[in-house]
């Protein structure tokens, strides 16, 4: 049975254990491979770095930092042998550690796996070979080298003075006070084999949770603030505390609600319950486009990135006995914790692209347990990762704040600047609601020259002008747009107020308006143009914009319908200009696109009028009447309420005039 408490695969595939915990040894022989492995298990013992445990992965060779697989495997013979050797050898470690031996399989071959959790006792040393002097070895980067040699021996023996706060025994707890429950969901969560060991005790020894007090176990801290149903019990400040300021018409409320339980419940407790309360989600319904834009207030990965880090970064002793604060107000969420961040860390490496310090954490433990279950990144990646989560969803970047004193700290995750703009339009919403119209369109013309670079507002602005029946007064908004660079949001100002003004019967200015400025739009853009163009009846103007769009009309149906019609319409036009080969190529194209979108998900009335344009273009083609009457069958299935179809499919003598 497997004495590893995380995936066999997400090891070797190096997911949740850095590339530097892991040493790969392609084969087993005890005069090589054998002392290889005994420096390499004194090293991860010493844990220099904190890193909480290291691996050695005996069976698999190595490629560029990573498992070559399928691995090489062992035979029984060399399994055996390599776990005797080692176990007999360990005691030459001085002082004698003794890792965690599991065998296992891998693609049906044979594998044996080293865990070596950071020891209680450091430093270690052991022999340099055979008949070698014993050395003080560590693990720097992905080698395994002589603390002395390379100037790091006084570090390791300072460091060996005091074992991280995580690795110690629970004051006052038992192993009971661990929940069952609780550490099998963790082994669930990780898809570790362990979760077949059937008892509880087994399964503590093995995933180094507990540890040997005289005689009897106790639960290390780690164990407790991860697998007990209240740690706080032991630890006050293992809780988190959230506030929500919330402004009203009837004045400012407050909501306060407490997270307890393990860490990892106290994560998710507390991240849906802010995904439901205050992250939110603007939805961009992008016109003539089969998705939607999502801008969340705060994007999640960011926000639970903070939280995890303030969990796992702060310290739980009696010196911090202040819960995990989350603040929240109408533009940021404040996460504060205590203390501030260890020695080593500055200000200047929490900037943006700044090169990161591998200093050890507080908790390597704690580390290990969230990196796990996936809520933690691997060592020095998670800052990246904050700053560029909030850039893609166009948030302000994040910003964090300790004391010279290193009291507290504290990340702020800004709102998006759609948030703050939303306070105008649900005020104008609401003024429109009670039949101030002329108010709410004030309102938000106020609020939009005050902040032009708003998106949200400029589109609220057009909308509003289009529903009133005023395309005039959001043309300085549709100018202002327009001298920015095309993306894919802008579809959502210009397209609106096309649609309004020829709505309004300006068929003029708005061709005017697409002659002028067409060739400039961008895909989505143009995609919308066309097909306003084609409303007003002007199939040219439609071909170019089409032709603007190029393939982003390929993963949208509605475009490709339209576009099949007007390349319908268009060869009409050649074929009375008597251009045969004009005609034929407008009609295979129009084909072409109408197949796709059969192919596509798309409103069966859509799908309806494919079939009916592909019946056309089928029989314009000269197919044979079967492949026509097949595309008007499917077509009135589709639609039956259509009398257009079975018209058409009973009056097919000579070419009928080209309709739209």
């Amino acid at each position: 049975m497997s004495n590893l408490r995380i995936n066999l695969d997400d090891l070797l595939q190096a997911r949740t254990v850095e590339s530097e915990r892991i040493e790969f040894k392609a084969t087993w022989d005890r005069r090589v491979t054998g002392h290889q492995v005994l420096k390499t298990i004194c090293a991860f013992a010493n844990d220099l770095r904190r890193h909480g445990s290291g691996y050695v992965v005996i069976g698999v060779a190595e490629r560029d930092g990573r498992a070559a697989l399928p691995p090489q495997g062992l035979s029984q013979g060399q399994i055996e042998d390599a776990e005797r050797w080692i176990s007999g050898n360990c005691r030459r470690i001085d002082p004698r550690y003794v890792p965690r031996i599991s065998r296992e399989e891998q693609e049906g071959r044979r594998i044996l796996v080293v865990w070596v959790p950071a020891s209680e006792t450091p430093p270690h040393q052991a022999p340099d070979g055979q008949k070698g002097v014993r050395k003080y070895w560590v693990r720097i980067d992905q080698k395994t080298v002589d603390a002395q040699s390379h100037g790091l021996l006084t570090q390791l023996l300072d460091q060996s003075a005091t074992v991280p706060w995580d690795s110690r025994s629970a004051p006052n707890a038992t192993v009971d006070d661990l929940s069952e429950m609780m550490v099998r969901e963790h082994l669930r969560d990780c898809e570790s084999a362990l979760l077949d060991e059937p008892d509880a005790r087994t399964i503590y020894r093995k995933m180094d949770i507990v540890r040997r007090v005289n005689d009897h176990e106790v639960p290390r801290n780690a164990g407790l603030l991860f697998f007990s149903r209240n740690p706080a019990r032991w630890f006050p400040g293992a809780k988190i505390e959230t506030s929500i300021l919330r402004t009203g018409a009837g004045g400012d409320i407050l909501d306060e609600k407490v997270f307890d339980g393990g860490l990892a419940e106290q994560v998710r407790g507390c991240l849906g319950y802010l995904r439901r309360e205050v992250v939110g989600t603007r939805t961009e319904k992008v016109p003539n486009h089969f998705r939607a834009s999502d801008r969340p207030n705060y994007p999640e990965d960011a926000l639970r990135e903070v939280l995890v880090n303030a969990l796992f970064h702060r310290s739980y002793g009696e010196d911090s006995p202040h819960a995990t604060l989350v603040r929240i107000t109408s533009d940021r969420i404040d996460i504060r914790s205590t203390p501030g961040p260890v020695a080593g860390i500055g200000r200047e490496q929490l900037r943006r692209g700044a090169t990161l310090r591998l200093v050890p954490p507080r908790n390597p433990r704690l580390g290990e347990l969230f990196k796990e279950i996936g809520l933690a990144e691997k060592r020095l990646t998670g800052l990246g990762k904050v700053y560029r989560s909030m850039e893609r969803n166009g948030s302000p970047p994040p910003e964090f704040h300790f004391d010279e004193q290193r009291t507290f700290f504290q990340a702020t995750l800004l709102a998006n600047p759609w948030q703050t703009d939303s306070s105008a339009i649900r005020t104008a919403n609401e003024l429109r609601a009670v039949g101030r119209a002329d108010d709410a369109l004030e309102l938000l013309d106020s609020a939009w020259r005050a902040n032009r670079a708003s998106l949200a507002l400029a589109e609220e602005l057009v909308r509003q002008c289009v529903a009133q029946g005023d395309p005039d007064r959001a043309e300085p908004v549709v100018d202002e747009r327009l001298n920015m660079d095309p993306d894919l949001a802008r579809a959502n100002i210009v397209v609106p107020w096309l649609e309004a003004l020829a709505a309004d019967g300006q068929r003029g200015r708005t061709l005017r308006f697409l002659r002028e400025y067409g060739a400039n739009l961008s895909a989505r853009e143009a995609m919308g143009a066309a097909i306003v163009s084609r409303r007003l009846r002007d199939e040219d103007m439609a071909a170019k914009l089409f032709d603007v769009a190029g393939p982003a009309i390929l993963d949208n149906p509605r475009a490709l319908l339209e576009s099949a019609q007007n390349k319908l319409w268009l060869s009409g036009q050649a074929h009375l200009a008597r251009r045969t080969a004009e005609n034929r190529e407008l009609l295979f194209d129009a084909r072409v696109l109408l197949e796709r979108l059969l192919r596509m998900s798309a409103p069966a009335r859509r799908h309806a009028w494919a079939w009916r344009e592909l019946a056309r273009a089928r029989r314009w083609l000269g197919e044979s009447a079967s492949a026509v009457d097949e595309a008007y069958a499917r077509a009135i299935e589709l639609a039956p309420d259509e009398t257009k179809f079975r018209e058409e499919r009973d009056q097919r003598e000579g070419r009928p005039t080209v309709e739209r």
